[in-house]
């Protein structure tokens, strides 16, 4: 009796230990469309290593604050560090995996977008000419959304870039992890 009570033991101990049901992302590195990072947003600026949650330190999406992108049509995802702040304004028929070109703002609720506020360390301010958003996962019941951006910016959108109106700052492996629709 004793031993096949300690054989049973035994057996139900090796089960326990091989069994896992956490998938997080984090433990979960060769699914490459999902990121790993514990923050929400994450980029190079300018080169420089720039991880961020939401201005609330968390990685839920906020609530759009300007009326020319509708909560009803975008969904916001604002990273912030210090008074520096990265927005991503994804619209909402734009809700599945695929990649989006990003252009200068238009401020009329046409477009997936991204937006800069202050200067990003620059003397200046900056805006975005040019970049790229990519959403690689959506768990619709979760209210999850992930993907990859990239963009650069000039001091002054209202002209082409070149030479007297260069590209002055550049973000590029940019990630971001939000939950989105959330009760507020």
């Amino acid at each position: 009796m004793k031993t096949t009570l300690k054989t049973f033991l035994l057996f139900l101990i090796l089960v326990l230990n091989s069994c896992s049901s956490d998938n997080s992302s984090e433990e979960n590195p060769e699914n490459p469309t999902v990121p790993t990072s514990k923050f929400a947003m994450t980029a190079k600026v300018d080169g420089k290593l720039w991880e961020v949650n939401n201005p609330f330190n968390s990685n839920f999406a906020t609530k759009p604050l300007f009326t020319y992108y509708p909560e009803t049509e975008y969904i916001q995802l604002v990273g912030r560090k210090g008074l520096e702040e990265i927005r991503l304004y994804i619209k909402r028929s734009d809700l599945k995996i695929g990649s989006y070109t990003i252009t200068k703002s238009t401020y009329d609720a046409s477009k997936t977008q991204i937006e800069v506020s202050m200067a990003l360390s620059k003397e200046n301010m900056q805006e975005v000419i040019e970049g790229n958003i990519s959403i690689t996962s959506i768990d619709l019941s979760a209210k999850n959304l992930a993907g990859t951006f990239s963009f650069s910016c000039v001091e002054d959108d209202s002209k082409p870039v070149s030479t007297s109106n260069p590209i002055t700052t550049k973000v590029t492996d940019g990630t971001f992890n939000f939950k989105y629709d959330f009760a507020y």
